[in-house]
């Protein structure tokens, strides 16, 4: 196991080493290449002359030989690497030798961490604080915080912690409340912070290199054209380092967003069933059927059997039927109320059976002063009660209904006085009806019957003076 160990160390030791050298020698290979083609991000024209004639003939001959040595360095390097790779390749994984398992930061890897997770809790200020207390227990702090009570307490904060202590502050955060969500997103950046930082060196060695040639410049002209040039790459170069430094402050703090939301507690389901019948004997109403049919004058029970399907008791258990003119109220005061057969209208626990039943006279085939010789009588009856969680917190009233049907059979025997007295009322309301209809059917032809009496009279008269003027010069002629 020691011997296993210590070829890992060393070839820990020679990769590190190989690696630094293969950095530095891309890094002179880098600047040597720029210094001689003038930097990769101006090509333009005007620093291109200058530098030709400013520049020292023997540079060309001095970077050739330099640039040379330097490939030679990274060559070299490259094969140390992969003789390294390889000799690693054949030693224990770390797990199997039980070392600390690597991670992205040990292999020369720049990642940017991030996590978004979701919880509810009961109280989430205390969630909040729970929160804020393990990250900061574990190194890390609130970089923001998000906190509205409308329409419901919600807490939204962000947090920092180092690379090495996202996934256990993660965990421990996912345990503050019932978790909702949790995503986990890495991005590989070491390319990009490569690029950066060669970039910013070739940047860098074009301004070094624009500032010795603004100080060679040998008239005005040449140095207004420099400084121009010199303050665009140094802006440039600015900016860049501006890049660099954002990507690697996201390298070195992973961020976590998490949202803290109100949890809700179950609630509980509430239900009630209704079922009706009637019959026309009170020794056991609820063995009747849902449809009755019975004499003019009789007695109509009610069975009504109310059951509570729900997980939490019932109160203020009320029944109500339009067609009996029963209100809710009316239920305990009203003569005709409920007799109990089992349960009570105060309270119906889970699963309990409330029965009573109500004794209603027909009267001359009426029912509740509804007539029920024509199609019978409907009989709805509609039972309402409110639910009492342990809780104390209110719910909805539940409802529900049942239906029965009452028809009154009419004897064949001849019409009682009081039944022939009614016939005769509808027999003149229906005589009236009819001379109503007729006046005003004629009404509006008045106008015109008025019109042709008036003539009719006007020609008669006119006729009637007409024959008196004749008779008038009859008998006055002979007299002539």
């Amino acid at each position: 196991m020691a011997i296993g160990r210590e070829r890992h160390r060393r070839a820990g030791r020679s990769t590190g080493g190989v690696w630094a050298r293969l950095r530095y020698g891309l890094i002179v290979l880098a600047l040597l290449l720029a210094a001689a083609c003038g930097g990769e991000d101006s090509g333009e024209e005007s620093e291109t002359a200058m530098a030709a004639t400013m520049a020292p003939d023997s540079l060309s001959d001095e970077v050739m030989v330099t640039t040379t040595a330097a490939m030679a360095v990274v060559k070299e390097a490259s094969a140390e690497m992969e003789e390294a790779v390889e000799g690693e390749s054949s030693l224990p994984s770390s797990t199997a030798a039980g070392l600390p398992a690597t991670t992205p930061a040990d292999l020369g890897r720049d990642i940017i961490y991030r996590g978004t997770i979701s919880v509810r809790a009961s109280d989430v200020d205390a969630a909040s604080r729970e929160a804020v207390n393990i990250v900061q227990g574990m190194g890390g702090f609130v970089f923001g915080q998000q906190v509205s009570s409308s329409p419901e307490p919600e807490s939204r904060l962000t947090f920092k912690v180092m690379p090495a202590d996202f996934m256990p502050v993660l965990e421990s955060l996912s345990r503050v409340g019932e978790l909702v969500d949790k995503q986990i997103t890495a991005d590989d950046v070491t390319e990009r912070i490569v690029d950066f930082r060669s970039r910013i060196a070739t940047a860098e060695a074009s301004v070094l290199r624009l500032r010795s040639l603004l100080q060679e410049a040998p008239d005005l002209e040449n140095v207004a054209l420099i400084e121009r040039e010199l303050v665009q790459r140094e802006t440039d170069l600015e900016t860049l380092r501006g890049r660099l430094r954002t990507l690697t402050d996201l390298v070195s703090l992973a961020t976590i967003e998490m949202a803290i939301l109100k949890l809700h507690e179950p609630v509980p389901e509430t239900g009630i069933d209704v079922s009706a019948w009637v019959s026309d004997s009170d020794e056991d109403p609820c063995l009747g059927d849902e449809v009755l049919v019975t004499s003019p004058d009789d007695d109509a029970y009610f069975c009504l059997q109310v059951e509570n399907t729900g997980e939490v008791a019932l109160t203020d258990v009320e029944v109500s039927s339009e067609a009996l003119r029963l209100r809710p109220q009316d239920g305990r005061t009203d003569p005709r109320s409920f007799q109990l057969v089992a349960g009570s209208f105060d309270r119906i626990e889970p699963g309990e059976l409330l029965s009573a039943v109500l004794h209603v006279a027909i009267r001359d085939g009426r029912l509740a002063g509804r007539a029920a010789t024509r199609g019978g009588v409907e009989v709805g009856f509609q039972v309402s009660g409110t639910p009492a969680p342990d809780d104390g917190v209110p719910l909805d009233t539940v409802t529900n209904d049942a239906i029965t049907f009452v028809v009154v059979d009419e004897d064949e025997g001849p019409p009682s006085f009081v039944d022939s007295v009614r016939t005769g009322y509808r027999g003149v309301i229906r005589a009236l009806g009819y001379v109503v209809a007729t006046i005003g059917l004629l009404l509006p032809f008045i106008p015109v019957l008025a019109v042709i009496g008036a003539l009719y009279w006007w020609i008669r008269r006119w006729m009637r003076a007409r024959r008196s003027g004749r008779s008038i010069r009859a008998h006055s002629s002979p007299d002539r």
